[in-house]
């Protein structure tokens, strides 16, 4: 049976304010599972990618932006956060918009990624996989020196 405390699933409107508060509880999901400082900074940056890519920022001309689903798993050393947006059919982005430049800064800092198209569904999800490198346990037997600024005895 899975830990319930390994997964996290969130379902907001797909606002802009929405996405600020998810990357930081994503953030304290990954810190609980042990990854390092540098792992916890690439899955907030990711995820803000993954948002930029999928959540369409314009208006909806009905004012439904439609859910923002958010999914993350920790298992086996690694997580898996998956970032899908179900909105209605948006205008096509034109190559000039500059998109194309967070996916590419999303697999710097992912083991692997997949962006899939979903008919009937969430029309696009991210899928992010980390690895949850720990911080190394500090030596016991080095001994601490004392400061030069505190006066010895």
């Amino acid at each position: 049976m899975a830990d319930p405390a390994a997964r996290l699933d969130r379902m907001v409107p797909a606002a802009p304010d929405a996405i600020g508060p998810l990357r930081r509880e994503l953030r304290r999901f990954a810190r609980a599972h042990g990854a390092r400082a540098d792992v916890q900074a690439s899955v907030a940056l990711a995820f803000s990618e993954a948002c930029a890519s999928t959540v369409n920022h314009r208006a909806d001309p009905l004012g439904d932006p439609g859910p923002l689903i958010v999914r993350a798993r920790a298992r086996g050393g690694e997580l898996v956060v998956r970032v899908a947006h179900a909105r209605r059919d948006a205008p096509p982005v034109r190559a000039e918009a500059g998109y194309g430049f967070g996916l590419a800064l999303i697999s710097s800092v992912c083991e692997r990624f997949e962006v899939r198209d979903r008919p009937g569904r969430p029309r696009k999800e991210i899928e992010m996989c980390f690895t949850l490198r720990r911080a190394p346990a500090p030596s016991r037997s080095s001994r601490l020196r004392p400061s030069r600024s505190s006066p010895r005895r």
